[in-house]
């Protein structure tokens, strides 16, 4: 006859009270700081909130990350790291600079383009305590245009002394101008992903015509 005492061992254990876990944890809490970042600010943010949001326990979340900001620096990393930027070697300059106003107007219509923004505005009201956060999102794909531009001017392709980061400021200030600014006009059809492509492509060969102007 079998012991009951070893059936009764060889029975699971049975889970506490509390919500179940989820392999996609990372993926549930990136999506959730990211989109609560975006709405709400990084003040009014928290770890609570976004354990809500995600639909996970609040163990599983404080058991990953210490902080907020350390979970929104993971999320921003993350994003940046399924970002595809143009090919900086294969692309002549205008189509070069054209393919990454599209991917840059893309990001801010896309699903996390709040965040980007909410990004951008936390990090010059607390240049400190944002400047790595900054920095994530940045380095990848703007040192690569300002790499890309400078060698455009060394080659000759764009005229002799052009400072990259004029360029590449002067681009960014438009896509931001038609995103957020200028939309308000009800003269001008605001700037979306039906009208992406010709528009990117139009600013860009302003900017460039007028450099040889």
């Amino acid at each position: 006859m079998s012991d009951p005492s070893l059936m009764h061992d060889a029975e699971p254990a049975k889970r506490g009270p509390g919500r179940p876990r989820h392999a996609d944890t990372e993926e549930r809490a990136y999506r959730a700081v990211l989109e609560l970042f975006g709405q709400k600010g990084f003040d009014g943010m928290s770890l609570d909130a976004v354990a809500q949001s995600a639909g996970v326990g609040k163990s599983s979340i404080y058991l990953r990350w210490k902080n907020k900001r350390e979970l929104l620096l993971e999320a921003i990393k993350n994003m940046e790291s399924h970002h595809v930027y143009p090919d900086d070697e294969a692309l002549g300059i205008r189509d070069y600079l054209i393919a990454y106003g599209r991917g840059r107007a893309r990001t801010y219509l896309g699903e996390y383009g709040a965040a980007m923004v909410s990004l951008i505005s936390a990090s010059y009201v607390h240049p400190a305590e944002f400047q790595d956060l900054l920095a994530e999102s940045i380095n990848r794909g703007v040192l690569q245009a300002v790499h890309r531009i400078a060698r455009a001017v060394d080659d000759g392709e764009l005229p002799a002394g052009l400072a990259a980061t004029d360029l590449l400021s002067a681009l960014e200030g438009a896509i931001f101008f038609r995103l957020f600014i200028y939309r308000q006009d009800p003269s001008t059809e605001p700037l979306s992903a039906e009208n992406l492509d010709a528009t990117i492509t139009r600013l860009v060969d302003v900017l460039l015509a007028g450099l040889t102007a």
